[in-house]
């Protein structure tokens, strides 16, 4: 997932579902316990969101560029970290920034009422919503923990040059915060 630059204000890919999906839960003030199929001990899964910021990506991806320069190489450009940053843990960070997001027990009834809140914005916010995208989350997802593909190739060229402890960023609540704040920058949320 290709993410929001992480200095420009208001610089949102607006018809991703990664922005549909901050700005529906922060619209319609409504999440699940967890987005994540439950550990079996009641408790959130530990899971990862695979996402990286745009402006990352494009000095890696030019950087990989000028350091391959003969044969064929692919390089899957994924966030490799298994830090248990996750969808769940998005919602907490909108919370202590201040948005107000209640936690609905029961996947399927979150599910119904999301749907509803959704269906039951003007047609302006609809149209910004993850309602066309709803399926995506007609069940919880399966927990994965880093990239869902191997990155050892990536992370090693990205590693070359960047050597050191933020080689690969990882997502922060300041960056869920930001996207939060270029929703209300567009004035798609008040």
């Amino acid at each position: 997932m290709i993410l929001a630059h992480t200095r420009y204000r208001g610089q949102l890919n607006v018809s991703d579902m990664f922005t549909r999906l901050i700005f529906s839960l922060l619209v319609t003030g409504i999440a699940p316990h967890s987005f994540y199929e439950s550990d079996g001990v009641g408790c959130r899964a530990w899971a990862h969101f695979d996402g990286l910021p745009v402006d990352f990506i494009a000095a890696a991806i030019t950087m990989i560029g000028t350091r391959v320069t003969a044969g064929y190489r692919s390089f899957d450009v994924l966030n490799p970290h298994d830090d248990g940053v996750s969808l769940d843990v998005f919602v907490d960070w909108l919370n202590q920034a201040g948005n107000n997001i209640r936690r609905v027990d029961d996947y399927d009834e979150w599910l119904s009422r999301f749907q509803a809140a959704l269906t039951g914005l003007p047609e302006a916010q609809r149209q910004q919503s993850v309602l066309p995208l709803l399926h995506a989350f007609s069940k919880p997802h399966k927990p994965i923990r880093g990239a869902a593909a191997p990155t050892d190739a990536f992370h090693s060229e990205v590693l070359a040059v960047r050597a050191g402890p933020d080689d690969i960023p990882h997502i922060s609540a300041e960056l869920i915060a930001k996207y939060a704040n270029d929703l209300r920058q567009l004035s798609l949320l008040s």
